[in-house]
């Protein structure tokens, strides 16, 4: 049994969305249905909701731990860079 942690998950996800971005890049120009391109730009619109909500909590958690105040444990001294 092995144990797969969240970035594990994420790393293997960002993989296989790569494949297919790069998959649906390469067909673009042979799309000829209206009905496919008009599904293809709302999945678009779609995704980069999803990238933009995705690109905010990662900055978040960034700008966060960025902000953070270290502390000596012995005296719980506030320590000021």
């Amino acid at each position: 049994m092995s144990v797969k942690f969240p970035s594990t998950k994420i790393t293997n996800a960002s993989s296989k969305v790569d494949n297919y971005l790069n998959v649906i890049y390469e067909l673009k120009n042979e799309i000829e249905e209206k009905g496919v391109e008009m599904e293809l730009l709302e999945d678009i619109d779609s995704w980069r909701t999803c990238l933009d909500e995705i690109e905010l909590v990662i900055k978040s958690q960034y700008k966060s731990n960025e902000n953070k105040f270290e502390t000596d444990n012995e005296n719980n001294e506030l320590i000021i860079y």
